[in-house]
């Protein structure tokens, strides 16, 4: 393996499954009975990516995460690195800009005047997943939940990522073992102050109901 194992095995400031029982007893009944890793990652990107979708602050640790029960693409891969870490496999965080989905944000504003103030984030945004070591590194998004997906799916919208790539078609991405310190600054640099928990409130309402869609047959 040309990389060093140790630094995407370790703990961070938000990754903080060395301070969390929670995070390990979680990874422990996940992975109990698991006959390998490629089996242990199966189990625990489930019960991450399964966890509902919805706007939150970006700085939050992994065992706030899990103790939620839901969380955005930050949080829930944070936790899915932890869970995978605790359970000695490989794992680290990474960044790179999409273009903003516009279908879905007009439809959320227009059940909630609220939500349209997520139009002025731009047409990019930041996103976080992250990659697994299986004998290579493989990426994985557990950002949103099946049961939103399918009710995206089924009101015509897309939930593949729209990349924002450069004149050369190339995507960049910024890969790191810990994300604490982009992290702070990110959270530093958010849109919404004062009123932001209100703007989220109203758009994970609107999530929740495209959910309640996808599960509807």
């Amino acid at each position: 393996m040309a990389f060093d194992r140790w630094i995407y095995l370790q703990p961070g400031e938000l990754c903080d499954f060395d301070r969390s029982p929670a995070i390990r007893r979680k990874a422990k009944s996940l992975t109990r009975g698991a006959r390998n890793k490629q089996q242990k990652f199966y189990r625990i990107f489930s019960f991450v990516k399964e966890l509902p979708y919805g706007l939150e602050d970006w700085d939050l640790k992994a065992s706030d995460t899990l103790k939620k029960g839901w969380g955005m693409c930050s949080g829930k891969s944070n936790l899915l690195v932890a869970l995978l870490r605790s359970s000695g496999i490989p794992a680290r965080y990474r960044i790179y800009r999409i273009k903003a989905d516009t279908a879905l944000w007009s439809r959320l504003s227009s059940a909630s005047p609220k939500t349209t103030r997520m139009n002025e984030l731009g047409e990019e945004r930041d996103h976080v997943d992250c990659e697994v070591w299986l004998g290579k590194w493989m990426d994985c998004d557990p950002g949103r939940d099946s049961a939103l997906e399918k009710g995206m799916l089924k009101l015509g919208g897309r939930i593949e990522r729209n990349k924002v790539m450069d004149a050369k078609g190339k995507v960049h991405y910024l890969k790191l073992a810990d994300y604490s310190d982009w992290i702070r600054q990110r959270q530093h640099r958010r849109t919404f102050r004062s009123d932001r928990m209100d703007v989220f409130a109203d758009a994970n309402k609107g999530f929740e109901t495209i959910r309640e869609i996808g599960r509807s047959k």
